[in-house]
This record gives C-alpha cells, sequence and structure tokens, in this order.
C-alpha cells in the first residue's frame, strides 16, 4: 500500500530559485544588520525566503500578505504587552488574538498565519517596546523590498515550452479525432468504437483547461519581468491558437455524440459518404500542417493513413444525394457540421 504522503516533490526547485532565495536573504540580514546592528534581523530574513516566489508577479502578492501580516502581529503583539505586562502566557494569547482578528477580517488563510507567526516571535525575541515593534516591521519591508528587487533582476525562465506542448497535444488530439470518425464512416465500426471516439473528444475539454492552465501560468510569469517584450508575442499567438482549438473541440465532441448516437453501418453504402469521410480527414491533415507551420508539433508526427482528395478542402463542397431514410439525419447533421469545422480549421494558428 503506498503512502499518500511525501517529503520529496517529483522535481527539485530550480538552481535559478534556489540561488535567488539564498542570494536574497544574505541580502536582506546584512543590510537590516547594517540599519539596525543591535537586533538580529530574522524579520527580513524570513520575508525574503517567503518572498522568493517562481514569478515577480507571486511575490509581489506574498509581499503584500507577509507585511500586512507582520503589521498586524506586531501590533497586537505590542498591546498585549502593554495591556497584561510580560507574561509567559502572553505568547498564547497573542496569537489566539491573531488567528481571530484575521477570521474577523476575513484574511486568507496565509495571511492569518503570518499574523500569528508575527506576534509570536516578537514576544519570544525579548522586551516588546513601541521601538522595537517598529524596527521589526521596518526589517519586513527591508527584506520584502531585497526579494522584490533580486525576483525582478534575476528573472525567472518562462515557461513557454509546456504552453506549446500543451497547445500541441491538444490540436493533435482533436485530427486524431477527425481521423478516427472519417474512419469509422467508410468502413463499419463496432459500439465499442463509437463510445471510444465519444469518449476521447470529452477528454479534449480536459486537455484544453490544462493548455489554458499553462497559458495562465506563463502569462503571470511576464508580468513585472524585465524581458517581457521578448516572449509576450509568442504567448499572444499561442492564446489565439488555443481559442481557435477550443472552439474545434467543442464541435469535435458534438460531432462524436452524433455519430454514436446515430450510427448504422448502412451508412457507408450511402453516394457521397466516402467525400464526407476523407473530408474530416484531409481537416485533420490542414490542422496537423498549421500546427507544424505554428512550431507547436514536430515534423515526426505521423499523418493519417488514407490519402485526400487533392483538392484542399475549403474548396470542395460534397456533393449529397437524398440518403436514404435511415441516414438522412446523421448525414445532414455531419455535412452541416463539417462545413463549420473547414471554416474554423483554414483558419491558420500562425494569422
Amino acid at each position: 500500500m503506498s503512502s499518500q504522503f511525501s517529503l520529496q516533490g517529483k522535481r527539485r526547485t530550480s538552481l535559478r530559485q534556489l540561488v535567488k532565495t539564498i542570494l536574497a536573504t544574505v541580502l536582506a540580514w546584512f543590510v537590516a544588520l547594517l540599519i539596525f546592528p543591535e537586533e538580529r534581523p530574522i524579520f527580513a530574513a524570513i520575508a525574503a525566503i517567503i518572498i522568493i516566489q517562481p514569478s515577480v508577479n507571486q511575490s509581489l502578492g506574498k509581499a503584500f500578505e507577509r507585511s500586512t501580516g507582520v503589521f498586524i502581529g506586531v501590533a497586537l503583539a505590542t498591546l498585549a504587552t502593554v495591556a497584561f505586562g510580560p507574561q509567559p502566557w502572553l505568547v498564547l494569547i497573542a496569537m489566539v488574538l491573531a488567528f481571530v482578528s484575521g477570521w474577523v477580517l476575513k484574511f486568507t488563510s496565509t495571511t492569518a498565519s503570518q499574523i500569528a507567526i508575527s506576534a509570536m516571535l516578537v514576544l519570544a525575541l525579548g522586551v516588546v517596546t513601541p521601538e522595537r515593534a517598529v524596527s521589526r516591521i521596518a526589517e519586513t519591508l527591508i527584506g520584502a523590498s531585497i526579494a522584490l528587487v533580486v525576483n525582478m533582476v534575476v528573472s525567472p525562465p518562462i515557461p513557454i515550452q509546456p504552453v506549446r506542448e500543451a497547445v500541441g497535444r491538444l490540436g493533435i488530439n482533436i485530427a486524431s479525432i477527425f481521423d478516427d470518425i472519417g474512419n469509422v464512416l467508410l468502413s463499419p465500426a463496432s459500439p465499442h468504437v463509437l463510445e471510444d471516439i465519444y469518449l476521447r473528444a470529452r477528454k479534449l475539454r480536459f486537455e484544453y483547461s490544462e493548455a489554458d492552465a499553462a497559458l495562465v501560468r506563463a502569462q503571470e510569469s511576464l508580468r513585472f519581468n524585465l524581458i517581457k517584450g521578448k516572449h509576450q508575442p509568442e504567448l499572444d499567438a499561442r492564446a489565439k491558437t488555443l481559442l481557435q482549438l477550443s472552439i474545434l473541440s467543442t464541435r469535435v465532441v458534438g460531432v462524436a455524440r452524433g455519430v454514436r448516437d446515430h450510427y448504422d453501418p448502412s451508412i457507408i453504402n450511402e453516394s457521397g459518404i466516402a467525400e464526407i469521410a476523407r473530408d474530416f480527414i484531409l481537416s485533420g491533415q490542414n490542422l496537423r500542417e498549421r500546427l507544424r507551420d505554428a512550431g507547436l508539433i514536430e515534423a515526426s508526427v505521423p499523418e493519417s493513413t488514407i490519402t485526400a482528395p487533392d483538392l484542399p478542402a475549403q474548396a470542395r463542397r460534397p456533393r449529397q444525394p437524398r440518403p436514404s431514410t435511415k441516414n438522412w439525419v446523421l448525414i445532414g447533421f455531419l455535412m452541416e457540421n463539417l462545413r463549420r469545422i473547414r471554416d474554423e480549421v483554414a483558419e491558420s494558428p500562425t494569422d
């Protein structure tokens, strides 16, 4: 039975992140020590450690949380000392007041914890006076400022590659389902195969969510980043491609559901159905080509095993004679969705 808890992550923190954390902590310690030579600059070091985050934008959020928590925690500790004197049980009282104040003010759990930790540290480090309280707050601001500067100067790597991989994977899987829909219109398919195509189409929604999350992380890492201009155009292009793929993924789910619900093996004998099938396959091929042109997939990704007609999909319209009563609903449904898919695939992700 595998354990549900682990002390190790799947991967190490990046070496750059480690170096930035050490650098910010050391700088915060010595700068605060120069300003407050009689104090141990614990608050400055803690602020630097907490505020170094994978992106500058995240660091700003942590800086605000940490500064707010320290200010309120130090204030509570000072007021408790003035009210009750230096009592041994004062730390517990201050921590309770810290959590209650965080709950009353609707702070996040992180901010509430910062209030309690700050109050506890202030009381544990010695006699609390208004002057020392001010110095603790100043220490925190020094550590936070140094951490922000370090994070801005030593910019974190922009996670562009995960975006490329996630968007490319989504596009490839959409193209693969186009192929499969074309195949089941050319040869009889079992209910199991039709259900599998539909379930894979539904998974596209989760793949889209993963790609969108990767894009959000990359865009967030660019905020307040000194090399923002270098990567912003590519992320804008990936966002446009992802929007196009989201439309196609919605469309392919509907088509897969319609084929599953209305499929009859006799459809392969309908006049013109082969042209519809090959149009689906050609749409998948065209989508792969556009993903390659956009640098989202490798040239080694295989094409469909079925050769489509030479004319481009947008230049051809299936000429469908009147279908049999059994299949006319499905054929009409496929033709209308195919018309929309062709137009959507024709919009290149590189535009």
